[in-house]
């Protein structure tokens, strides 16, 4: 009796100790992310970034710290010019930052391609806009889950591409949009604006032609950071009471939907400091974004990473 009584209780401090252990972990995980997020956060806002203004022949401070930190990861990285016309036929330069990792299996599936636009509002006089939710945070998980994929067996190329004019016109995704071959991309994810407010929610607006791949989204969130779906852009605008947004044509995933390719975008929707100067570091919950980071890293390891033989 008493040695029955002993196992048990062994049995069950076991059971304790490792799902403690596997509880310890994830906060490491996330602690660690959420630590890097910081850093490249803290860069990206910086005012040596000056509001990551776009239409510069030089590549400028951004461009050239998602290159390193790409390169850093173990990714194949690129720079991809650009000329788009701003204003009265003035001719502005961008300049798309192009990282991928290869499909690293015998056999591989279409590509997916995950993206971001880097660029913001730039300054204005002695003032700079930081743009830290739109979109160093988008940015900054695209840092995160490519880092993190680099280790992985993965069965499709991935493709992250940090795109600049985008708030001049989504200018730098048309551009790289159109050098793709569409047969040969499964989804395009596009990451805009991801620092999450006190109601825990994303929204994702898919295309219908993406919904074999977005069914695996509701299976990589929980109730801490939930995920709201819709494959209508009318629907997405009434639920956040938005009439005057067009959600399919508001961030980069309209140019991969004008070539005919499925897109998945991840958003918090209306953010009141928008394109404004209180658009700071300071005010993102950096646990959340590690957060944000981890379900949508869980949504594209499920469509990409190769199960262990």
């Amino acid at each position: 009796m008493i040695k029955n009584v002993t196992v048990t209780n062994w049995s069950g401090s076991v059971l304790w100790l490792k799902i403690n252990l596997v509880w310890l972990c994830f906060i490491i995980t996330v602690a660690q992310a959420s630590t890097q997020l910081a850093t490249d956060l803290k860069v990206l806002t910086s005012p040596e970034h000056a509001g990551r203004g776009s239409g510069d022949i030089e590549m400028n401070a951004s461009a050239r710290y998602i290159h390193a930190r790409f390169t850093e990861a173990g990714l194949e990285t690129y720079y991809q010019s650009f000329r788009f016309r701003q204003g009265l036929g003035k001719l502005g330069y961008g300049h798309n930052v192009v990282a991928t990792l290869p499909c690293n299996v015998q056999v591989c599936d279409k590509s997916l391609v995950i993206s971001a636009h880097y660029d913001h509002l730039g300054s204005r006089g002695s003032r700079y806009y930081p743009g830290a939710n739109d979109n160093a945070s988008g940015v900054v998980v695209m840092l995160d889950i490519a880092q993190r994929l680099a280790t992985q067996q993965r069965h499709r190329e991935i493709i992250f591409v940090a795109t600049d004019a985008e708030e001049k016109g989504l200018y730098g995704a048309h551009f790289f949009a159109a050098t793709l071959n569409s047969d040969q991309v499964a989804l395009n994810i596009n990451l805009d604006m991801l620092a999450v407010s006190g109601k825990n929610r994303l929204y994702v607006l898919a295309s219908k032609q993406a919904n074999a791949f977005t069914q695996a989204i509701g299976p990589a969130f929980d109730n801490q950071i939930r995920a709201f779906i819709y494959t209508s852009a009318a629907s997405m605008a009434r639920r956040l009471d938005t009439p005057r947004v067009d959600w399919l044509r508001a961030s980069d995933h309209y140019a991969f939907h004008k070539v005919g390719i499925p897109f998945a975008y991840f958003g918090i929707g209306i953010d009141p400091f928008h394109h404004t100067h209180k658009d700071q570091f300071d005010k993102v919950d950096l646990p959340k974004l590690a957060q944000v980071s981890e379900h949508i890293n869980a949504f594209i390891s499920a469509l990409s990473v190769a199960a262990a033989p």
